[in-house]
């Protein structure tokens, strides 16, 4: 119900390897429609209710909740259904809660941390999209089916292209996600303006992917270019990255942030290019290989960050070599393929 029918997930991993096994898939996604709650409840339900699914893999409580009530129905019709609860996401989460009033906050954080639970009593079996999202399920509903299915990327669909040798006439620099300080935007943006500053006889472009409304930035030297592009679909995301030579991520290292593996970090993996990420608790647990291919920083501390980026411009051996890793992990350890059996055998297990 959060998801859109075209999340990379949902539509281009899991219901992909399931129809290459052969099994019927229908993907239902209520993102874009403009109706209340309710109203998107009863048309998921009526959704289900008219292909009669053996099995029903939902993305959020709500749709659990859904899903729990078709299986009902289904079996006084003697027609059993199995439901998966496939955690990517928490609830209640930092998005949930912002911009509420501290009452509002906290009826909030009650109510979605009951729903959550309470979809965890509705469910049958548990996908958790990382180690740290199994909690608390894992252990409060032990005796369920369970598995880990990380958000390894697809190697067919990310498309590859040769490195740049040497950085020291142009370097293409990348962010994709919202414009706000949490996330990290500003921190890049001042660390690349820095780093142009500095090197003046290298031509900077900036390529930042986002739903956001642009910002306007004042003082940029003359080597540097900030491009807005449009928010992309997957497979144009894939097509593009590697048309990048470093890639940013500077979120706060929060309690939330640093217990939450980001899914892009396997699509740069794959497209050979080093990344520069906040020091995250869930990267160095979901990539113990991570220093391989990038640098992990304190998001704060610009002037370490700004020295990393002329590193990779300065030692064209080191980007070589990290540009190099990041593909072989990707091609060996980190991609959707290497894990598809997993998914399909947990899926045919609690059939």
């Amino acid at each position: 119900m959060v998801h859109g029918s075209e999340d990379e997930r949902v539509a281009f991993q899991e219901a992909d390897s399931l129809r290459r096994a052969g099994e019927t898939v229908y993907v239902f996604s209520c993102y874009s429609l403009k109706m209340g709650r309710r109203e998107k409840m009863r048309w998921l339900k009526e959704k289900l209710l008219e292909i009669r699914p053996d099995v029903i893999v939902c993305d959020t409580p709500l749709s659990v909740m859904v899903a729990h009530d078709v299986k009902k129905m289904l079996k006084k019709q003697g027609h059993p259904v199995s439901v998966v609860y496939d955690i990517t996401e928490w609830y209640p989460s930092k998005k949930n809660l912002r911009n509420l009033g501290w009452l509002s906050k906290i009826f909030s954080l009650f109510t979605l941390s009951f729903l959550s639970l309470w979809a965890g009593v509705l469910s049958d079996a548990f996908i958790f999209g990382e180690y740290y999202k199994s909690f608390p399920f894992k252990y409060l509903f032990a005796w369920k089916k369970s598995v880990v299915i990380s958000y390894y990327a697809n190697r067919h669909r990310v498309k590859t292209y040769d490195f740049r040798k040497s950085l020291k006439k142009e370097c293409r620099l990348y962010y994709s996600g919202n414009l706000t300080e949490e996330k990290g935007f500003f921190r890049m943006v001042e660390v690349v303006k820095r780093v142009a500053e500095q090197r003046p006889e290298t031509c900077f472009m900036l390529n930042v992917v986002t739903n956001s409304a642009p910002v306007d930035f004042e003082g940029f030297p003359d080597n540097l270019s900030l491009e807005y592009i449009q928010w992309q679909p997957f497979e144009k995301f894939c097509d593009e990255i590697g048309k990048n030579d470093i890639f940013f991520d500077l979120r706060d290292s929060d309690f939330e942030n640093t217990h939450c593996l980001p899914i892009k970090i396997f699509y740069y993996m794959a497209a050979g290019r080093p990344v520069i990420y906040s020091d995250l608790k869930a990267i160095r647990l979901g990539v113990p290989e991570c220093d391989d291919f990038g640098f992990y920083v304190s998001e704060k501390n610009l002037a370490k960050i700004c020295k990393i980026v002329l590193r990779y411009i300065e030692d064209e051996e080191l980007y070589r070599k990290h540009c190099e890793k990041g593909l072989i992990l990707s091609e060996q350890k980190y991609n959707w393929e290497a894990i598809e059996e997993r998914f399909l055998n947990f899926m045919r297990d609690v059939v």
